[in-house]
């Protein structure tokens, strides 16, 4: 989903009032890293992030760019997800509700889906157990069932049931 100019400036003033409500300065490289964050369409880690930056004529290293994602973390600005070991990859969150993943450990595809039963199990839960659920997160691991993967070595499902 692409964003419009008027989101664009609405999550510009909550990045401004977040870093000035917690003694941080705006600095230009910070908004450009969220106006990236925003025009980007789907997943990134860092280095996809940087890269996206070097290309749009921004030279930003690394370093700022980690140490803003942490703000953009704290701000709620962003999501921060691990598909894989070790790999952590983002997502913008304002303006977008809750969702789920799918992610196809053949290929690395990571499909987002919503599904209203899944509210539904979360009513349940809180019913229940006395609780409010604030957020939640849940991710599914699967092979296409035509890739060759799936079709050559069927004990990959296994090895899905054993992570």
């Amino acid at each position: 989903m692409t964003i419009t100019n008027d989101k664009q400036q609405i999550v510009s003033k909550v990045f401004t009032d977040f870093l000035k409500e917690h003694g941080h300065r705006k600095t230009p490289e910070r908004i450009a890293i969220l106006k990236e964050i925003y025009q980007m369409e789907s997943h990134f880690d860092v280095d996809d992030l940087h890269i996206h930056m070097r290309q749009d004529g921004f030279r930003v290293s690394r370093a700022t760019i980690y140490n803003n994602i942490e703000l953009l973390l704290a701000a709620k600005l962003i999501r921060k997800h691990q598909f894989k070991k070790g790999m952590a990859q983002y997502e913008r969150s304002y303006f977008f509700g809750q969702h789920d993943h799918i992610i196809l450990t053949d290929t690395g595809e990571v499909k987002e889906f919503c599904d209203p039963r899944i509210q539904h199990i979360k009513k349940s839960l809180e019913d229940i157990f006395n609780v409010h659920i604030s957020r939640h997160s849940l991710y599914f691991y699967a092979v296409e069932r035509n890739s060759s993967t799936f079709l050559e070595h069927p004990e990959t499902i296994n090895q899905l049931h054993e992570s």
